[in-house]
């Protein structure tokens, strides 16, 4: 399913430097720790959130029983100094929530531990992604040192297109990626995964067709740009334990409550070959995530690497993980109409007209709006045809009625017809 790594490209760290005291010299036992957070550049980037930005930050500091000592919130975040007056000699564990968007601030370890970080939507990330960090206990001292590695809540999916081994005649541009069964929550400190369906965006972050735009830009030698998405940790496990000898066999049973609470990734693609086509769906690929092949595991704070190689016409596969519900095959466009435009007809006749086009899939309107217009005028009544491409028609009373059906792309083509019915000098 591709390669995992931590997303390392810059490691952010909260540097606590010892500098100081509280009013110039030492005051006593207590020491002022200054804090600085170093990261990338200050932008604001709502869809593409920026893995290092960092917009506001919580600190808290525990004693040895767990209990909350101290504590600072910086709510707008400028590369701010921000100072806490801890014991020297005594022993702290040092907590960070970074991008939360509100302050954090429990009286306890334990209460902490029990927090998690919610999303209103899916790419809820104009603060930057919520990241946090935890020092252990350590213990604090004249002229010492502690970095905080941050480490991020979410992990990245970045996806590319490899259309080598593609047939000649098949062309399959990218219509849409979005993250499916991607979770609301997250625990911040601690392992996450889904247990309930309502615990999931119904659909996750999306990319829209000129989001998706690399992945359709490649070179020579077919492999496209990447394109990414984000979300939340979701620790599902192994697929199953005695492992899996292919992509294709990782797809869920239609009555397995783990295809409800995995996450994985829908891509929606314009399809055409020299014998197929896609319509208004298009041709959907569908993967679980995971860090290999058996995982179902998505990992806060890991990049995973994923190349598509479709193979031959693009279309091997069945059912959820190819989905061709939507591919039809190329036809020659044709279009007939019967009997001739203009019917003349006594009360009681029965008429059928219609058309037949190829190919199938073309939209059809019937003209069932003309039928009823006529129906309340009394000329006639209608019975439409079960494939929707016709109508009987039972003569009723006399008049004139006017009855249009339109075939639409790629036939565009239609067909009208008068009748008259039992007109008086007829």
């Amino acid at each position: 399913m591709g390669r995992k790594g931590l997303v390392r490209n810059r490691i952010l760290m909260l540097m606590c430097i010892l500098a100081g005291c509280s009013k110039g010299p030492d005051v006593g036992n207590y020491c002022r720790v200054e804090i600085s957070l170093t990261g990338g550049e200050y932008a604001t980037k709502a869809l593409n959130p920026e893995d290092d930005r960092i917009s506001d930050v919580s600190i808290l500091a525990y004693d040895r029983h767990g209990m909350l000592e101290e504590s600072l919130w910086l709510e707008n975040y400028r590369n701010d100094k921000c100072f806490l007056d801890l014991l020297l000699g005594k022993e702290y564990r040092i907590f960070a929530c970074v991008n939360f968007g509100y302050p954090v601030e429990y009286g306890s370890i334990t209460e902490l531990e029990n927090h998690r970080f919610h999303m209103a939507y899916p790419d809820e990330y104009h603060t930057g992604i919520p990241m946090t960090a935890d020092s252990g206990f350590i213990r604090i001292g004249k002229g010492s040192g502690l970095n905080l590695e941050l480490s991020r809540l979410m992990a990245k999916v970045s996806i590319r297109m490899d259309r080598r081994r593609l047939s000649d005649d098949v062309e399959i541009k990218v219509r849409s990626i979005k993250v499916c069964n991607c979770p609301r929550s997250v625990k911040v400190f601690g392992q996450s995964r889904v247990t309930d369906p309502d615990e999931c965006f119904s659909t996750g972050f999306y990319r829209n067709p000129e989001e998706c735009t690399p992945m359709n830009e490649y070179s020579e030698k077919g492999i496209s740009r990447e394109i990414s998405v984000y979300l939340f940790e979701n620790l599902q496990g192994r697929f199953n334990e005695a492992g899996i000898g292919s992509d294709d066999e990782k797809v869920f049973s239609p009555d397995d409550p783990r295809k409800d609470l995995c996450s994985y990734i829908e891509i929606s693609m314009d399809y055409i070959s020299s014998e197929h086509k896609s319509l208004d769906k298009g041709l959907i690929y569908r993967f679980y995530l995971g860090e290999d092949r058996n995982s179902l595991d998505v990992e806060r704070n890991c990049h995973y690497r994923i190349t598509v190689c479709p193979e031959d016409d693009g279309l091997k596969g069945d059912g959820w993980r190819v989905d061709k519900e939507d591919i039809v095959k190329i036809e020659p466009v044709s279009f007939t109409s019967w009997p001739e435009s203009y019917i003349r007809g006594d009360i009681g006749d029965r008429i059928h007209i219609g058309c037949t086009f190829t190919p199938s899939y073309a939209p059809f309107d019937v003209g069932l709006e003309y039928m009823m217009d006529d129906k309340k005028e009394g000329i006639y009544d209608f019975e439409i045809d079960e494939d929707g491409h016709g109508a009987v028609l039972t003569l009723t009373g006399p008049g004139r009625g006017l009855i249009y059906m339109e075939a639409g792309e790629p036939v565009n083509e239609a067909a009208m017809w008068i009748i008259e019915v039992n007109l008086p000098g007829s």
